[in-house]
């Protein structure tokens, strides 16, 4: 967001600029200019969010951005660290305003042991997918095994299918299974998906 405010004024101040030098531009040269120095001032963010799979880069990357209560909130979980992930959550409601923020409580809630608040907070999801993932964690964290075969069953992701087999398999003291089934889910992601079941299935 802060690249793309800095492209925004930069290419506002060069169209000035030029219109008072009076240079003649092709406007789609200069449109296609503005693109490439978007990808280019992105590319460490897409890569670290979305492409790798170094462990050790993507969490120097969220240390950088850490004074964001989301990066602090992925640090914090990913870490075990629970009063300090609560601590960034209540921080990204207070900034946050009006966006929904149910997906990282649940995640939190989860973690916690707060399976009550957990399922209230899980219903106000928006991503159907992503609603089914958590509450399948959900029933397995209550042994609740058919119910969570039968929600994995309705997510596509692959990853999500694998590390809820990880889940079971952990669940059911299949550690052998379990370890099978991590390096499956993250074979299967890439970037910060990777880096949070890296760190929750390390001990595996």
């Amino acid at each position: 967001m802060k690249n793309l405010l800095l492209l925004i004024l930069g290419g506002f101040a060069i169209g000035i600029i030029l219109g008072v030098l009076n240079v003649q531009f092709n406007f789609w040269i200069f449109v296609g200019l503005l693109v490439l120095a978007f990808i280019a001032l992105s590319y460490r963010d897409v890569t670290y969010m979305f492409l790798s799979r170094d462990v050790e880069k993507i969490e120097k990357y969220l240390e950088k951005k850490r004074h964001e209560p989301y990066y602090g909130f992925v640090l914090e979980l990913a870490d075990g660290n629970l009063t300090g992930a609560k601590k960034e959550l209540d921080e990204l409601e207070r900034k946050w305003k009006g966006k929904k923020t149910a997906v990282f409580w649940a995640q939190y809630y989860l973690r916690d042991g707060n399976y009550t608040k957990a399922k209230e907070q899980v219903v106000k999801v928006d991503q159907q997918e992503i609603k089914t993932y958590i509450t399948a964690g959900i029933a397995v964290a209550e042994k609740d095994y058919k119910k969570a075969e039968e929600l994995k069953g309705e997510v596509r992701k692959d990853w999500m299918k694998f590390a809820i087999e990880t889940e079971l398999a952990l669940s059911r003291k299949n550690y052998v299974l379990a370890k099978e089934k991590k390096e499956q889910a993250l074979a299967a992601t890439k970037g910060l998906q990777y880096y949070m079941m890296s760190k929750e299935f390390q001990e595996i």
